[in-house]
């Protein structure tokens, strides 16, 4: 939706947070994490509330294309110097976990 609507993306995270490992586009389905939508929706509510399917993700995959500016414990950085960070905050080691 930011896309279609040129709406700039903010990905705001503490640098702990981000993994020096990649993220393969097959293993996608396997990052998002679901947890019940009762947290979210009432579905007491209504009759069409209770025939709707709600998904209510803890984490979702956004590709790096599309955020505009990483906001971090060290500062904002373009997406591009992203991996830079990454490189000085975990050693090498950290990639064969």
């Amino acid at each position: 939706a930011a896309k279609h609507y040129s709406v700039p993306l903010l990905v705001c995270a503490a640098m702990f947070k981000l993994s020096p490992k990649y993220l393969c586009s097959y293993d996608q389905d396997a990052f998002n994490k679901f947890v019940s939508p009762k947290d979210v929706m009432n579905f007491e509510e209504g009759e069409i509330a209770s025939r709707a399917q709600i998904d209510n993700p803890v984490f979702d995959y956004v590709p790096p294309e599309l955020v505009t500016l990483y906001v971090s414990n060290i500062g904002g950085n373009a997406p591009s110097y992203v991996y830079r960070l990454l490189s000085e905050f975990y050693h090498p080691d950290d990639h064969e976990l």
